[in-house]
């Protein structure tokens, strides 16, 4: 099936908001790969990070990225950004489109978990790891919003009030 790709003014205007949500850099990408190269996400398989990301992005290819769930995928090691020639910073791009897919109200129905998970705990992807802690000498509750009911109001209400809260999803 064939891409569905906007008008040359509505990429030019998507563009130009996930450079306002903070991806700067996406338009200098010249489509080395050595984001990708280094990229864990994509090593793990998630196909559409860095660099097919950006590329997809400045194409107008929005409409195939709402269900496309490696866009959730990056842990913001900054692997990618370390390694560009061109000044990109790609982890910023990926997180800028996040923001930018939220405002559009375009979520993918596969990343509602790890959104939920959000709201509830204050990680994306969390385990209990209460065992392993006490195992290695550190206490088995982390030092983190999971444990932390204030920290967690906290980030319910900044969901709340964001695009975010729009999806009804909390």
């Amino acid at each position: 099936m064939p891409a569905i790709v906007l008008d040359s003014e509505k990429i030019k205007d998507s563009v130009k908001r996930i450079m306002e949500y903070g991806g700067t850099g996406v338009s200098k990408c010249v489509q080395c790969g050595a984001c990708s190269a280094v990229c864990p996400g994509v090593k793990a398989g998630f196909p559409v990070l860095c660099r097919l990301l950006i590329k997809k992005i400045l194409k107008g290819q929005f409409e195939e990225l709402v269900e496309e769930t490696s866009t959730w995928g990056c842990q913001a090691c900054n692997r990618c950004t370390e390694v560009c020639p061109q000044g990109v910073r790609p982890q910023e791009v990926v997180f800028a489109y996040r923001r930018y897919q939220a405002s559009e109200l375009a979520f993918s129905s596969s990343a509602t978990t790890s959104q939920m998970n959000l709201y509830g705990t204050g990680h994306a992807v969390f385990t209990e790891a209460g065992p392993l802690r006490e195992k290695v000498g550190l206490s088995a509750k982390a030092p983190t919003s999971a444990y932390d009911e204030k920290a967690q109001k906290e980030i319910q209400t900044l969901l709340d009030e964001s695009p975010m809260g729009e999806l009804g999803l909390f």
